[in-house]
C-alpha cells in the first residue's frame, strides 16, 4: 500500500479529477461509501447504536455528508453536527451538503451542550482532513475535546482532526481515535509517533482512484507486507550446495561484549548463509565459538581486548566475501576508525555497519560516498542523529525525510530501526515495516538484526528487498514470541533467534 503526506494526495486527486476527468463529487461519494462499508465491518450491531457525524467546512466534512446520507438511508440512528457557516461549504462538499438536505435530512449547529446530553454510541469526526495544520480553533478545539471527553467511540474520517498527514506536530486538542478508516492511502504520520497513538486501529479503503493517477507522486513510499516476503524470498533448490548460498563475513566483538557478535553470527546462520566467517579478538573465539560451532572463525590482532585495527596492515583482508558486516560488539576503542576505513576500501561487495561501527562513520562519510558498492547503515534514533548532526527529537519527527536525504547524500541504504522501521535506498524508494512490538526495545535485538541482514544480502538478488525482508522477518519473530507466550518484558533477544524457523515457515504457508 502506498505511504503519502497530505500535499501528495492531493496531487493524484487533483490530477484524477483534472487529467484523468473524474467529477470530485464521484469521488466524495465513493469515499463516503466505502467509508460506510468498513464501518458496518468493524462494529457489530450498528444499527442499534446512538450515532453523531461531525461535520468541517473542507473536503472531509463532504465526505462526512455522504457517510450521514448513507446511514441514514440504510435506517441507523444519525445525527450531523455542523461546525461551519453555510458559506464556508464549497465546491464537492457544498454539492453533498444539498444533496443531504435534499434527501429530507438536516444537520444541527454545532452546540456543546446538546452533543453532550445525547450520549452517543459511537461518533465519527469527519472534522477536518490532511490540508488541516496548527493549533485548532473554535469551535473545532471544543468539539474534539468533546469527542476525548465523551466515552463514546471515535472513528475517524481519513486522519483524526487535529493530526497532520506528514512529520508536522499534533495539535495539543488532536481527536484521540479509537479507529481510523483512511481513504485510499495510508498517511505518513500514521507511522511516526505521537501521531500514531492518536489513529487507533487503521484500516484502508478503496474509492475508486485510477491507477495512472499515482504518476503525479514522484515519492515512492510503501508498505512492506507479508505478500512482498513471500514474493522475494529466495528459495531453495533441492541440488543446490553451500556455495550457493553465500559466503559471508561478520567484524565484531571484543573482550566486553562477546554475546553481541555471537547472536550476529547465529542470526545469520538460522537465515540461511552457505557459509560464514567471523573475525573478532583472538581473545574471545573460544567463549563464540562455543555458542556458534556452525560458523569458521579469523582471529584478529587485539589490544585490551578489542580489534587492533591500527596494526593490521596488509597482512589481514577482508575482500573475498559475497557480503560483510560489521559492528556488534566492537566498542569504539582507537582502532576502530582505522577498522572501518579497511573494510571500505577492502570490500567489494555489500557492506553492511551496525552498532559501533556506525560511531566512526561521521569522520568517513567521504569515503562511504565515493564507494560504487553498496552500503548499507543500520542505525537506530540515537545513531541517525549523530550520522545527520542533527538531535534525536529532529530524528523521531522527521524519520522520513531524514532518512532519504543520508541515503541519497552518501549513496547509501538507510535501515533507520524503531517502531515502524524505514528503509531507505539510494534513490530515495523507502518501505515501512509494520512487524514487531515492545520486546524488541532491549540490547541485542539490533545484533539479531544484522544478522538476519547479512544471511539475506548473500542469498537476495538485490541489497533493498533482501533489507526489508530481514526488516520483516525481525519484527514477525518478536510479533511470534508473544503469541508462544512470552511477554514483552519478560524474554531475552536470543530468544528471538530460536522463532527465526516459525517466521520463516509463517511465511512459506502463506504462499
Amino acid at each position: 500500500m502506498q505511504v503519502v503526506t497530505g500535499e501528495e494526495m492531493r496531487q493524484v486527486d487533483r490530477f484524477a479529477i483534472e487529467d484523468i476527468g473524474m467529477r470530485e463529487e464521484v469521488l466524495m461519494e465513493n469515499a463516503g461509501r466505502a467509508w460506510v462499508e468498513q464501518l458496518e465491518k468493524l462494529y457489530a450491531g450498528l444499527c442499534k447504536k446512538k450515532i453523531a457525524v461531525l461535520v468541517g467546512k473542507g473536503n472531509n466534512g463532504g465526505d462526512g455528508f455522504v457517510i450521514a446520507r448513507t446511514l441514514l438511508d440504510r435506517g441507523f440512528h444519525v445525527d450531523v453536527w455542523l461546525l461551519a457557516a453555510e458559506e464556508q461549504w464549497k465546491g464537492a462538499a457544498k454539492y453533498h451538503k444539498r444533496l443531504f438536505e435534499s434527501c429530507g435530512y438536516e444537520g444541527k449547529n454545532w452546540d456543546v451542550l446538546a452533543f453532550m446530553e445525547k450520549a452517543y454510541d459511537l461518533c465519527v469526526d469527519a472534522m477536518l482532513g490532511t490540508g488541516a495544520t496548527g493549533a485548532l480553533r473554535y469551535p473545532y478545539s471544543e468539539a474534539a475535546d468533546c469527542l476525548n471527553k465523551s466515552g463514546s467511540i471515535i472513528t475517524a474520517v481519513d486522519i483524526p482532526s487535529g493530526v497532520p498527514a506528514g512529520e508536522g506536530d499534533v495539535a495539543e486538542e488532536a481527536v484521540q481515535a479509537d479507529a481510523t478508516i483512511t481513504l485510499q492511502s495510508a498517511k505518513c504520520s500514521a507511522y511516526l509517533f505521537p501521531a500514531r497513538s492518536y489513529y487507533g486501529d487503521i484500516t484502508a479503503v478503496d474509492i475508486g482512484i485510477p491507477q495512472s493517477a499515482w504518476s503525479v507522486v514522484h515519492s515512492k513510499r510503501s508498505i512492506w507486507t507479508k505478500s512482498d516476503v513471500a514474493l522475494s524470498l529466495p528459495e531453495r533448490s533441492p541440488s543446490s550446495h553451500k556455495g550457493d548460498h553465500g559466503k559471508g563475513l561478520i567484524v565484531g566483538g571484543s573482550f566486553s561484549m562477546p554475546g553481541a557478535v555471537s547472536m550476529t553470527a547465529s542470526a545469520c546462520i538460522y537465515s540461511g548463509a552457505g557459509l560464514l566467517t567471523t573475525a573478532l579478538p583472538a581473545s574471545i573465539l573460544s567463549i563464540v565459538s562455543n555458542s556458534v560451532p556452525e560458523t569458521m572463525f579469523l582471529p584478529l590482532p587485539e589490544k585490551n581486548g578489542y580489534i587492533a585495527g591500527e596494526v593490521m596492515g596488509t597482512d589481514f583482508t577482508f575482500g573475498h566475501y559475497d557480503a560483510v558486516a560489521a559492528g556488534p560488539g566492537l566498542g569504539r576503542e582507537r582502532g576502530g576508525k582505522q577498522l572501518i576505513r579497511k573494510l571500505l576500501a577492502e570490500v567489494k561487495t555489500p557492506l553492511l555497519f551496525d552498532a559501533d561501527a556506525l560511531y566512526y562513520l561521521p569522520e568517513l562519510k567521504q569515503e562511504m560516498k565515493q564507494r560504487e558498492e553498496p552500503v548499507i547503515v543500520t542505525p537506530h534514533a540515537g545513531e541517525m542523529a549523530r550520522l545527520a548532526d542533527v538531535s534525536i527529537q529532529e530524528v523521531n519527527k522527521h524519520r522520513f525525510s531524514i532518512s532519504k536525504e543520508f541515503a541519497r547524500a552518501y549513496n547509501c541504504y538507510v535501515v533507520l530501526k524503531g517502531p515502524y522501521t524505514i528503509v531507505t535506498s539510494p534513490e530515495g524508494e523507502q518501505s515501512i515495516n509494520p512487524t514487531g512490538n515492545e520486546a524488541l526495545a532491549r540490547g541485542g535485538t539490533g545484533d539479531i538484526l544484522t544478522g538476519i541482514a547479512l544471511g539475506f544480502m548473500l542469498q537476495h538478488r538485490d541489497v533493498f528487498s533482501a533489507l526489508c525482508n530481514a526488516v520483516y522477518i525481525h519484527g514477525l519473530t518478536a510479533d511470534l514470541a508473544l503469541q508462544k507466550g512470552f511477554t514483552a518484558t519478560s524474554m531475552a533477544s536470543s530468544d528471538l533467534i530460536h522463532q527465526l524457523p516459525l517466521a520463516f515457515r509463517t511465511i512459506v504457508s502463506s504462499l
